[in-house]
């Protein structure tokens, strides 16, 4: 794979969710479950 511009998110490491403490998961808050970091926000 090549890299892109994109990296992966650091919170969900680019699975797009989170795992929560007391079991299941959401959407990761920072990508919005993209799997990508968002550096160029406006």
């Amino acid at each position: 794979m090549k890299k892109t511009e994109s990296t992966v998110c650091p919170y969900c490491e680019g699975n797009g969710y989170v795992q929560l403490l007391l079991g299941g998961s959401e959407t990761c808050y920072c990508c919005s479950g993209k799997g990508t970091d968002s550096k160029n926000r406006k």
